[in-house]
């Protein structure tokens, strides 16, 4: 891939694109979290019922995770600045779609564009990295991207945060203006690149892998709340079904878009163990954190919001620091070795925090979790750049966002499950042995419910009880949980390590 020497990329030029870039991917960082904020007021405005809830919440990734290899695949093809041109102009569709929206539906199609849009403008930022890096600087042109892209997402997520408290139709314009902003820069930052003809079409097997990762995505989405319910394992089932499907046309294909070859690759497979200690671990405790906090330290949301700034300024220094040693030397393997022992103690350090600890008790684990996540990023970017074949570059640093939804999924479903049965089972267990009735159990689970749905306190001497030793069984259920995922997370980060160690190519 050449580009166009009308627009420089050296120098200052080089670095200013290089933050621009990661402004870029910050906005589709913050597009989700702004969303997430404004679903509350926007259901209740929309009438949406519980199960329009759950799919205006999750469509968005879902069509992201979906069609950015296809996008990818697109950006070598026609040409990756004007797909980023038209993936902006896509976004800004989307959301303004959104924010006139009268019902659900029209919400539910304006958020899938959205979510198109701006999963082709990670990806397209993304693949920028190479091409802007200096030589022999792409770890660090990695942690610059990847810290501009948090400070982006951070005061995105503010703003639109004080806007939904206004309307959340407005908050749903933030990202359409920033998108626009962005369009009138793009031309003057970032090199035009010549379309790659050795690109594959394949539409069977992008259509193969679109619905495989909806179905999959979609019943993960739903995991939390019982893996044996329809919405969970059918989709689920389908969705696994249809990807092993894709990855057997793609072997046997002569036109197959995407190389599954690469699975096979010891350092392609060591990224992908850094990319699940970064996602996994993100969001294994983000969500969680910002549950205990709210439910049982009671905080609210401008104190939840707060208290996440240590988590994502470690992050941010963490990708500046150690993107710049690995450019120096540090080693892609003792990278992710770093990343992953700093989120590990992170997880464990979790257990000094006690029913009725203060805020300063969480300090540790988010300062380690939120370095250590990040640092596994870098070398997770890096490597998905270097083991892309040039004639695949567009899929496969694209596959990047998809790959990451799916690590991302499962630490959600998971940590939620965890806790919420746990909860349950350790709540039951201790009103049954304070002498409640068996017949009355239920009533004080009710009540436990209600709080967590409505943040009512019980009326009753019942409910109150139950309440009580639900919070305590939260907080072992908690402490277990947060546990077995830094275990999850330095068994999967320690086989990356060791692949990446066996391999010079990685270094």
């Amino acid at each position: 891939m050449s580009a166009d020497t009308s627009v420089s990329t050296t120098g200052e030029t080089s670095a200013a694109a290089v933050v621009f870039v990661g402004l870029l991917s910050g906005v589709q960082a913050s597009d989700p979290n702004i969303a997430a904020t404004a679903l509350v007021s926007a259901s209740r405005g929309l009438q949406m019922t519980s199960g329009q809830t759950s799919i205006a919440a999750s469509i968005f990734t879902i069509m992201m995770a979906a069609t950015v290899i296809s996008t990818g695949l697109l950006a070598d093809r026609l040409g990756r600045r004007r797909v980023l041109l038209a993936a902006l102009a896509l976004s800004v569709v989307g959301d303004v779609v959104v924010a006139l929206a009268p019902g659900f539906t029209i919400y539910a199609i304006g958020r899938g564009l959205a979510g198109v849009g701006l999963g082709a403008v990670y990806g397209a930022a993304f693949a920028y990295v190479n091409v802007l890096a200096r030589p022999g600087r792409l770890a660090a042109a990695v942690g610059v991207f990847t810290a501009a892209g948090a400070v982006a997402m951070v005061g995105m997520s503010f703003v639109g945060g004080i806007l939904t408290s206004q309307n959340w139709r407005l908050a749903f314009l933030l990202v359409p203006a920033v998108s626009l902003l962005g369009m009138l820069f793009v031309p003057k930052l970032l090199p035009e690149q010549s379309p790659v003809d050795q690109g594959k079409s394949d539409v069977l097997g992008q259509l193969l892998l679109g619905f495989g990762v909806i179905g999959t995505l979609y019943g993960l989405s739903h995991a939390a709340a019982g893996v044996t319910k329809p919405l969970t394992w059918i989709p689920l089932l389908v969705g696994i079904l249809l990807l092993v499907a894709f990855f057997l046309s793609q072997r046997y294909r002569s036109n197959a878009f995407y190389p599954v070859r690469l699975f096979r690759n010891p350092v392609f497979i060591g990224a992908l163990c850094a990319g699940f200690v970064y996602n996994f671990g993100q969001s294994a405790s983000f969500l969680q954190l910002a549950n205990i906090w709210q439910y049982i330290g009671e905080f609210g949301a401008l104190q939840v919001t707060l208290a996440q700034l240590p988590y994502l300024a470690t992050g941010i220094i963490g990708a500046l620091l150690v993107g710049r040693w690995m450019s120096n030397g540090l080693a892609n393997a003792n990278a992710v070795l770093l990343g992953t022992a700093l989120t590990a103690l992170g997880f464990f350090s979790l257990l000094l925090v006690h029913r009725g600890g203060s805020f300063w008790t969480f300090l540790p684990a988010l300062l380690l979790i939120g370095a250590g996540t990040v640092i596994a990023s870098l070398p997770f970017g890096s490597l998905i750049i270097g083991t892309a074949p040039a004639e695949y570059y567009g899929p496969v640093t694209s596959s990047r966002t998809t790959i990451g939804q799916f690590a991302y999924a499962i630490g959600i479903a998971a940590a939620t499950l965890s806790i919420d049965k746990l909860t349950l089972g350790g709540t039951v267990e201790r009103l049954t042995a304070a002498g409640v009735p068996p017949s009355q159990v239920g009533t004080g689970l009710d009540a436990v419910t209600a709080f967590g749905s409505t943040g009512t306190h019980p009326s009753t001497e019942l409910g109150r009880q139950a309440l009580s030793q639900a919070n305590t069984s939260y907080h072992e259920a908690f402490h277990i949980t947060m546990v077995g995922a830094g275990l999850v997370c330095l068994l999967v980060g320690f086989v990356g390590y060791w692949l990446l160690r066996r391999s010079t190519a990685a270094n």
